[in-house]
């Protein structure tokens, strides 16, 4: 195979000739980790020269001790010429003083030594030299130079297969040479191997272990120490084969690692053993398991740890429990706890169709009550999966023929009672739980996660997440499964958003990989869930993103109307309501039902909206009554809490101030205090009540901080018509401009819209060209919650006293008084006072 890749190295290396010849004589070692060709490139070099006529010599290094010419002192070299030194590191002692002393030689001859070594062999030893001479790293190939040596293998364009393969050498280009070999694994074994040495064991317990593996568990697998494995991971390191990070060793390149595990698979039973006695994690000894034949052992382990296994399953779980159930006979007393175990196993991983197959297979053959509970566990499971709660329901009413139901069973009955609105149900439910079945770990997450569902639709936002945080706890300390981890982020994502926390949003991520495995009824839930936090957070392309991706499954669960709902007050606010009916017809067309229940207010509400655009208050305020009535979702309490401030500004723009009283009453009374927006909303909303225009730019203010754009904006928007109302036109206009710029940000063209033609009314605009942009510096580069703050500053105020008059922290009011000086020029709270008057 000719060199790829190395002009710039041999570039280097003829410059350094050129400047011997000059009479600027030097050393340069080369150093390359093994297999990138170093050898390969002392020979090019050396071609190079001689074909320009320099003398050349390659000094050889003699096993076993490394003896070279310069063994026993400095040879007497012609003045010019090129001196090559291949594997300095196998060298002995003699010939790396013998080079100190020759680098202080060569300054002012016209010879060029070059020497070749591995950059990972006792770096101490090589320190001096390194520091004596011009050294250079030689790096792995790049992709150029990678598809090159690929077309020399292939004779010709190279196969999509064996570019795959080069992904994982790493550029090294022995390793790339290797791949074409008849036996590949076998070729790159002999090599890494016979490289690695006394180490090569070592190097084959890191791969079938996997990438990567924990010290201990080499140490386990091999029977060896962990000092002792960490001294022989050094050298793999030093070699370039393996890298050791916190306690945890991966092979440098993946061509390797599937090599030696394809040709160790021998050594895994031993593996699965040992790191038994050593207590590893289930999982880590199923990973050698899956490799290995089915013996009685394996099986009598695999029933031992199987609800370990298979509630939080690997492929290679999977696999093993299918080899399992498929050893024994019929009367086996293993095989039933085994396809209980499958069943799980299939259930968790997202093989849902063979989930259902092996638990009803399983029930046929009437096994004794536990492992009977846990077929029907997978059954029920999967129906609250896809939404079916009527199914799940029957499946466990059959089991309710043989007496009460077991503690696994009752949380899944309470759980498909909460999932349906049934709160009473669930409670009775869960008061039927055994209390000594509830610390059965699963159980109890299970139960922490009812409760926490049942505090988030009561308004408990804290107690919600304190339940949630102690469903993690009994994650991490005892064995996951994976439908507890998934309903316990969906419902945490649920509340973080209910308090207009930003964070419900990299929730939602982490729970997405996961949902898309576990079924269409989870992940249609999870884009509803990630919609409406979009949309919160004002990111309402995303907030459509995700609508539009959830349209695109084969079956919405229901979950149309809220879908729908959100997408269709986007577009209301954006001006677009022909498509904003469509979507609200697409609405409307299906009744809510299970979990789409909890989220029906959306439709409501955006139903009102659109009714309010078209300019039809009767029928939006209609909406709203129904609302506050609690005749719209399954708990309208949970709805009000939620959309309250959007209902009492519709109640009051269509003049109904009783309705929009009893709104702010209801919301007064589910007030926890625990949310971030919570205090706004209550502001705002007695602000809208009373026309208090202070407030509503207080509550601009804290909405604004929060994230909360779209009511920021109108909230802002209140408070210019209060403002223009009482003639103060000037500070109307600040903020109305405050208003157009939220808006703006946020795309919301219907909103500036209506809100240009209504300020118009009352002699305020904001001119054909838009929104005037607001200058960096002086009085009119005020907010209007800034030049409000300033208003009170100059009458005296403290920031305490400040805060107070506006209902806001001490916080915010510091942040408007430093933004005030800054963009005034003013160093002092004086120049405030004295500038006020001044102002233009």
């Amino acid at each position: 195979m000719g060199i790829h890749g190395r002009d710039e190295s041999l570039r280097l290396l003829a410059n350094a000739a050129a400047a011997a010849q000059d009479g600027c004589g030097r050393l340069v070692v080369v150093r390359a980790d093994p297999g990138l060709g170093l050898s390969t490139l002392l020979d090019a070099h050396l071609a190079q020269m001689r074909a320009a006529g320099l003398p050349t010599k390659r000094i050889a290094v003699l096993p076993p001790h490394g003896r070279t010419a310069l063994s026993v002192g400095t040879p007497e070299w012609p003045e010019a010429g090129v001196v090559v030194i291949d594997d300095l590191h196998l060298a002995d002692d003699a010939t790396v003083l013998a080079l100190h002393d020759l680098a202080d030689e060569l300054d002012g001859r016209s010879l060029l030594v070059v020497a070749g070594r591995h950059p990972g062999a006792v770096p101490a030893r090589f320190a001096r030299l390194d520091r004596l001479a011009t050294t250079h790293d030689l790096p792995p190939l790049d992709g150029s130079a990678v598809d090159a040596v690929l077309a020399e293998l292939a004779g010709g364009p190279p196969p999509e297969s064996l570019r795959q393969l080069a992904a994982g050498a790493g550029g090294n280009p022995r390793l790339l040479s290797l791949l074409a070999a008849d036996d590949r694994a076998s070729a790159v074994t002999a090599w890494v191997t016979e490289l690695a040495g006394e180490d090569a064991a070592l190097l084959r317990f890191a791969a079938v272990l996997g990438d990567p593996a924990s010290v201990e568990e080499l140490a386990a697998a091999a029977g060896s120490d962990p000092v002792d494995v960490l001294t022989g991971v050094e050298r793999l390191a030093a070699l370039g084969l393996a890298a050791e990070e916190h306690g945890l060793v991966s092979l440098r390149h993946a061509v390797v690692r599937q090599a030696l595990a394809a040709k160790s698979a021998g050594l895994r039973g031993s593996a699965a053993r040992a790191l038994i006695d050593r207590g590893a994690p289930p999982e880590v000894v199923a990973e050698q398991l899956v490799h290995t034949p089915v013996e009685p052992w394996t099986a009598a382990w695999l029933c031992e740890h199987a609800e370990q296994l298979s509630g939080k399953p690997t492929p290679a779980v999977v696999d093993l429990l299918e080899r399992a159930v498929s050893r024994p006979s019929p009367g086996d007393p293993s095989l039933h706890p085994l396809r209980a175990a499958l069943a799980e196993a299939q259930l968790w991983s997202g093989q849902l169709d063979a989930a259902q197959r092996t638990a009803t297979g399983g029930l046929i053959a009437d096994p004794e009550p536990p492992v009977r509970h846990r077929f029907r566990a997978v059954l029920t499971l999967i129906r609250i999966g896809e939404m079916d709660l009527t199914g799940a329901a029957a499946i466990l009413d059959a089991e309710r023929e043989h007496g009460e139901l077991p503690p696994r069973l009752a949380v899944l009955a309470a759980t498909a009672c909460l999932l349906s609105g049934d709160l009473a149900g669930a409670e009775s439910a869960v008061q039927a739980v055994d209390p000594d079945g509830a610390t059965h770990p699963v159980v109890a997450q299970c139960l922490l996660n009812i409760d926490a569902t049942r505090r988030m639709v009561l308004r408990d936002l804290t107690g919600a997440l304190e339940q949630l945080d102690r469903v993690d706890a009994l994650l991490e300390t005892e064995f996951a499964e994976n439908g507890q981890w998934i309903m316990s982020r969906m419902l945490r994502a649920v509340v973080q958003d209910l308090r207009h926390d930003p964070a419900a949003l990299d929730t939602v991520e982490q729970a997405r990989p996961l949902a898309r495995e576990l079924g269409v009824g989870i992940v249609v839930w999870l884009h509803t869930i990630a919609a409406l936090a979009l949309f919160n957070n004002g990111r309402w392309d995303e907030a459509l993103g995700e609508i539009e991706a959830a349209t695109e499954l084969p079956d919405l669960h229901s979950f149309e109307g809220p879908l729908h709902g959100i997408a269709a007050t986007i577009l209301v606010h954006r001006g677009d309501l022909p498509a904003a009916r469509a979507h609200i017809e697409l609405a409307e067309g299906v009744a809510p039902r299970g979990i789409a229940l909890f989220y029906e207010q959306i439709t409501a509400l955006a139903q009102a909206f659109l009714a309010d655009a078209e300019g039809d208050s009767q029928r939006s305020l209609e909406i709203v009554r129904k609302l506050a009535n609690g005749e719209v979702g399954v708990h309208h309490s949970h709805a009000v809490a939620t959309v309250g401030t959007r209902l009492v500004r519709i109640a009051m723009a269509g003049g109904d101030r009783e309705l929009a009283e009893r709104l702010v009453a209801q919301m007064r009374e589910l007030s926890a205090g625990d949310s971030l927006g919570e205090r706004g909303a209550l502001m705002y909303c007695q602000g809208l009540i009373d026309s208090d225009v202070d407030v509503l730019l207080a509550a601009a203010q804290e909405f604004a901080e929060d994230g909360l754009r779209i009511i920021a904006a109108r909230a802002a928007e209140d408070a210019a018509k209060v403002l223009a109302a009482s003639g103060r036109s000037a500070d109307a206009r600040a903020a109305y401009r405050t208003a157009i710029e939220r808006y703006t940000a946020l795309t919301a063209t219907g909103e500036i819209q209506r809100a240009d033609a209504e300020l118009r009314a009352f002699g305020v605009r904001r001119g054909a060209t838009g929104p005037r942009r607001r200058p960096k510096h002086g009085w009119d580069s005020l907010t209007a919650a800034e030049h409000r703050v300033a208003e009170l500053v100059a009458q005296g105020l403290t920031n305490r006293e400040v805060a107070e008059r506006l209902i806001v922290s001490v916080r915010t009011v510091d942040s408007h008084v430093s933004k005030i000086l800054a963009k005034l020029g003013y160093a002092s709270r004086v120049e405030i006072v004295l500038g006020f008057d001044r102002r233009t």
